[in-house]
This record gives structure tokens, sequence and C-alpha cells, in this order.
């Protein structure tokens, strides 16, 4: 676990009562793991409790030592193994185990991810809501859409792209490459294509899609536009009592 090994904790992870959710089991990262802390006294319900104030969905334990803190979409770089992998004892608890060597880590669920799932309930799925709607898979030829104002995230999904755009007053957001969210006026720049082309999975939900490659988006109304329709059809018939 090299990747690992170079970061050292920060603050200290004290001693902590909480209670460990559920253990999911030992797991191994396909690409290098960052440690949120490292500690000469780690267990795996400091850990838990650590990463639970960071809003992560998940704990994992490594070397013994290390405490790496992941998101649902980071669980989907980790493959399970057989737990008889996860062989090293936690340093600040010698009768349990805090992961194995290399990318080895035993996972904990924080209990972080049902709660935030619980709030999100009312709007998980834009395609109900009255007021946000799936557009169709576009593309544009002007290459309007690498614009400086554009967000990037490593948790990218189509929900948090609509809810972005609508903060910014925009009638129209549009995801790309999976990661990138464009905020739209309107669709003039862009023309439909076929649905199969925005095939790139979203960093932040792998079972949706956001856009494809080089200029071809996912496009979803915000219904900001409806309701800036609503507040001028409002001004102008103030005005004709007048």
């Amino acid at each position: 676990m090299v990747a690992l090994s170079a970061f050292v904790l920060l603050i200290t992870i004290g001693a902590t009562s909480a209670q460990i959710e559920s253990y999911k089991g030992c797991y191994t990262a396909s690409i290098g793991l960052t440690a949120s802390g490292t500690s000469q006294d780690m267990v795996n319900a400091d850990c838990v409790e650590h990463c639970r104030t960071q809003g992560m969905a998940y704990s994992a334990t490594g070397e013994g030592k290390h405490c790496v803190c992941l998101t649902a979409a980071d669980m989907q770089n980790l493959s399970p193994v057989s737990d008889s992998q996860c062989d090293v004892s936690c340093t600040g608890k010698l009768t349990e185990k805090c992961g194995g060597t290399d990318e080895t880590v035993s996972v904990w669920s924080t209990g972080q991810g049902k709660r935030e799932l619980a709030a999100k309930t009312t709007s998980e799925n834009l395609r109900t809501t009255s007021t946000q709607s799936y557009k169709g898979c576009y593309t544009t030829s002007d290459g309007a859409l690498t614009a400086s104002d554009h967000e990037s995230s490593l948790h990218m999904t189509n929900q948090d792209c609509a809810k972005h755009c609508v903060a910014q007053g925009k009638a129209y957001s549009a995801t790309g490459e999976g990661k990138h969210c464009v905020c739209l006026a309107d669709l003039r720049n862009l023309s439909p294509v076929s649905d199969s082309q925005c095939d790139v999975s979203c960093t932040g939900k792998v079972t949706e899609n956001c856009g494809g490659v080089d200029d071809v988006v996912t496009v979803w109304s915000t219904g900001q536009g409806k309701r800036l329709l609503t507040l001028k059809m409002l001004v102008e018939a103030m005005r004709d009592t007048v």
C-alpha cells in the first residue's frame, strides 16, 4: 500500500465510543487509495467515526494503521476478496484486523450513506419531477461546451448538475464525458443525436450516463425556464392592469 503510506494523519484520531454500523468485508483496490489518516492506535471504530464526520458512506483500514474514507462511487474501484487476506492486526487493538498489505482493506459502512439517501429520496429521480425532465442526447459543433465556466466532478450525476444549474438560474443542464457539467440558457447551439451516443457513465453514478465523448452531452431541463416564464407573464399582466 505504497500510496497509503505517503499520507500521515494531520489530526489525532482519538478513542471513540461510536457504534460501528456494519462490516462489509475484505476488499482490494484496483487503483491506489489515498489515506485520510494514519495512527499508531488505529481501530476500525475510530476510522468509521472519522469517515462519518467527513460525510463519507464507507471507511476502510489497511496495513493495520491507515484509514481511508470512501463514497459509494469509490466502492466501484474495489473488489471483494477472502477475509483471510485482511490479516494485519490493528495497531490500536491487536485482536481485530485492519486490512492487509498492499491495497487490501477492511471495509465498514458508516451509516452516512443511508442518511444521505433518505434526505435525497424525494428528488433522486429527475424523470419523475414536475419541473425537471430529460431532454435527450445532443452535440455541438462550435465547442461551446468546453467553456471555462463548466464544472467538473469525480462524483458527477445528472441530478447534481441540474441542481447546480438551477442555482445559476439556467434553463438547461448538460453533462459530458461522465464528469463535466455545463449550464445553458437555451439549446440553440445544440443538435439532437441518438441516445446511444451518450454512452459514458457518470462518475458519481455508474448506472446512468452523463453524455459522451467530445461535445456530446446529456441534456436536462432544470425547470428554471418555466419559472422565469411564469414570472415574466406575471409582470406583463401587472403592466396591462396599469
